[in-house]
């Protein structure tokens, strides 16, 4: 049998309303992939939706009703993988068409580094299209060396997580992802793999679905929990950035977290974290502002989740 070059690994829990969707977006397109489908005992029928997919996708299901979270049914995907290249899709997330192809391409392309990442559509529950998910790396395709790529990353994940392959191999050697972190694993990860370069498509060749039920929604009731959550991959990958680059770094990356829990705060109905984003914010100055915007790509990030709010009345 020949192996697989793409291992695709599908973390599902309960995910039948948008599993489906999923599912169909890979159909035409698993030509030398496999799909690791790893469920953590769902009860809503999802299982049975991989099992029928069977007899249209590569998919091999592995059971772990003990599971606790979406990054210990990766960690078991990412071991279980038989393939050199990994890419993850959620049960609610979806490929465009030729994303396979495009992966590819890359991977052929680029071949002297460990991640490999293109744009992304943002949608909603209907499947439209509402905004989008992209790192400011600009509209042509290249690589970025370490320190632009980790000096944009530190401050702000903008990589959608279903835009993003990587070296099996190299993930297994950082320890794939840290468990204790529910939020920022995969950012955890990234800023890990980017220490070789990076390299970047423009093109929007999958989708990350936001709704009320998300992993960010629910999550950062706790303002302590989601602050601490921020704070680690920036304390962890600070100092691969060389000292002249440091210090704005990390400037820049405690005001992206303080702005985060300030808007975690406001959705959840507190103010709490407000004043200190207002100090952050104030200590970077004008002169470093407009860049700021650029770099957490704060205005393309809130504004889709602005307008659903306001579409459903919350």
């Amino acid at each position: 049998m020949t192996r697989p070059w793409l291992s695709v690994i599908m973390p599902i829990f309960n995910g039948h309303a948008t599993l489906d969707t999923a599912l169909s977006s890979l159909v035409g397109q698993c030509d030398g992939l496999e799909i690791i489908a790893v469920d953590q005992g769902s009860t809503d029928g999802s299982r049975d939706l991989l099992q029928a997919a069977q007899t249209r996708l590569p998919i091999r299901i592995i059971d772990n009703p003990d599971g606790s979270s979406w990054t210990a049914n990766t960690n078991i995907g990412l071991h279980e993988a038989s393939a050199p290249l990994i890419t993850m899709l959620h049960q609610d997330d979806v490929w465009s068409p030729g994303r396979a192809a495009l992966l590819k391409d890359m991977a052929g392309r680029h071949q002297v580094v460990d991640i490999w990442v293109h744009g992304a559509d943002l949608i909603d529950e209907h499947e439209a299209t509402v905004g989008q998910m992209c790192p400011p790396f600009g509209a042509a395709r290249r690589v970025l060396t370490s320190e632009e790529a980790m000096s944009h990353l530190i401050v702000q994940n903008t990589l959608a997580l279903p835009a993003v392959m990587f070296r099996r191999d190299a993930a297994l050697q950082k320890g794939g992802l840290d468990e204790a972190l529910w939020y920022t694993a995969d950012w955890d990860l990234w800023l890990s793999l980017a220490q070789n370069g990076l390299a970047w498509d423009p093109g929007h060749a999958s989708a990350f679905r936001i709704h009320a039920n998300s992993l960010t929604m629910t999550g950062s009731r706790n303002l302590q929990s989601f602050k601490r959550q921020l704070e680690i991959p920036l304390d962890r990958h600070l100092e691969h950035l060389p000292d002249r680059l440091r210090r704005r770094a990390r400037r820049r990356a405690e005001a992206a977290n303080a702005l985060n829990v300030c808007l975690a705060g406001l959705h959840h109905r507190s103010l709490r974290g407000v004043g200190s984003a207002l100090r952050k914010a104030f200590m970077l100055g004008p002169n470093e502002w407009r860049e700021f915007f650029t770099t957490t790509q704060i205005v393309n990030r809130l504004a889709p989740r602005v307008k659903l709010a306001m579409k459903r009345g919350t």
